[in-house]
C-alpha cells in the first residue's frame, strides 16, 4: 500500500510538472514570436544567374547500343545451336530500350533546366517588387502557419509602394484565463488569471505577432521598410457586435530591426521602441485605431 501511495504522488508531481511546463510554453508561444527570426532568402544571388538553353535530345546511349548490334559476330555455339535470331532480337530490343532511356535523360534534363530558369525569372519579379511574385515569395518561404498561437490570417496591401500587412491577430478570448504553477511541494497550483494580467498578455501577443510578421516581409522580400496593421475582434461601439478593428500599428525598417536585442525584448516595449502606434490600458485592453491616420483604407 505504501509503495502505491508513493507511485500514485510521484505521478502526481510529475503530471504537475508537465502541466506547469506547458502553460510556460503556451506563454512563451504567445508573447515570444519576435524572438526567433526567420532566415533571409537571397533573392539577388538567384536573380544574377544566367538561364540556361533548352538542352537538345542526345542519342549517346542508343547510338551505343546500335553499335554493338552492328558489330555483333555469333560465335559458333550460337550458330549451332540455332540461337543467332534470339540474340539479334535481344540487340534490337536493347536498341529501344537505350532510345527510350535517351528520351527519359532528355525530359529530366529539360525539366531541370525549366525549372532552373524559372526560378531565375522567379527571383527578378520578385527583386523588381512585383506584387503576385512577393505573394507568392511569402506564400513559399513564410513560416507563420508553424506559429498558431500568433497569426490567425494574413493580407498583403500594395499602396503606391509601399507594402502592408494586415494581419488577424489572437483575440482576448484566446488568451489563456487560468495559470498553472508549481509550488514548493511539487503540487500544481492553478488559479485565475485576472483580467488586467490578461488584457496584458493580449497586449504581449499582439505586438509579438506584429514584429514577427515584419520580421518575416523583410527576411522574405527585397524590402528595406515594411508596414504592419494588427487586427483584434472588438466591441464595436456603434453597432453592439464584435468586429474585427485595427488595434496596432508598426512602420519599421530592416535597419531598425538589426539595432535591437529580439531574445530578451518584451514585446510591447519592442513595438513603442519601434514607433508602433496601440491604445491599450490594461482595465480595457485595447481600443480600436483608426488606420486613415496613417494613410491606410482597410479592405
Amino acid at each position: 500500500m505504501a509503495f502505491q501511495k508513493a507511485v500514485q504522488r510521484e505521478a502526481m508531481l510529475d503530471a504537475s510538472a508537465q502541466a506547469a511546463r506547458e502553460f510556460d510554453e503556451i506563454i512563451e508561444a504567445l508573447t515570444g514570436a519576435h524572438r526567433k527570426p526567420p532566415s533571409l532568402v537571397n533573392w539577388t544571388s538567384t536573380a544574377s544567374k544566367s538561364e540556361a538553353p533548352v538542352p537538345e535530345r542526345t542519342s549517346a546511349t542508343e547510338d551505343a547500343a546500335r553499335r554493338k548490334a552492328a558489330d555483333y559476330q555469333p560465335g559458333w555455339v550460337t550458330r549451332v545451336l540455332k540461337r543467332e535470331a534470339r540474340a539479334r532480337q535481344a540487340l534490337e530490343d536493347a536498341v529501344a530500350a537505350a532510345r527510350a532511356a535517351d528520351d527519359q535523360a532528355h525530359v529530366a534534363r529539360k525539366r531541370e533546366v525549366e525549372d532552373h530558369n524559372a526560378s531565375i525569372r522567379f527571383a527578378r519579379r520578385v527583386m523588381a517588387l512585383e506584387p503576385d511574385a512577393m505573394v507568392e515569395a511569402l506564400e513559399q518561404h513564410s513560416s507563420l502557419d508553424d506559429l498558431p498561437f500568433s497569426v490567425e490570417g494574413l493580407d498583403t496591401l500594395f499602396m503606391d509602394g509601399r507594402v502592408v500587412a494586415v494581419v488577424e491577430g489572437l483575440d482576448l478570448e484566446d488568451i489563456p484565463d487560468q495559470s498553472v504553477s508549481l509550488l514548493k511541494s511539487g503540487k500544481a497550483s492553478v488559479k485565475a488569471i485576472p483580467i488586467g494580467r490578461r488584457h496584458e498578455l493580449h497586449r504581449e501577443a499582439i505586438c509579438s505577432a506584429a514584429v514577427r510578421v515584419a520580421l518575416e516581409y523583410l527576411a522574405i522580400l527585397p524590402l528595406e521598410e515594411i508596414e504592419v496593421v494588427m487586427l483584434a475582434d472588438l466591441l464595436d461601439r456603434a453597432s453592439g457586435h464584435i468586429l474585427a478593428q485595427p488595434v496596432l500599428y508598426l512602420r519599421t525598417t530592416k535597419q531598425a530591426l538589426k539595432t535591437v536585442n529580439l531574445e530578451r525584448a518584451e514585446a510591447g516595449a519592442l513595438v513603442e521602441r519601434l514607433g508602433g502606434h496601440f491604445e491599450w490600458t490594461k482595465r480595457d485592453g485595447f481600443r480600436a485605431i483608426n488606420p486613415a491616420a496613417f494613410g491606410i483604407e482597410l479592405p
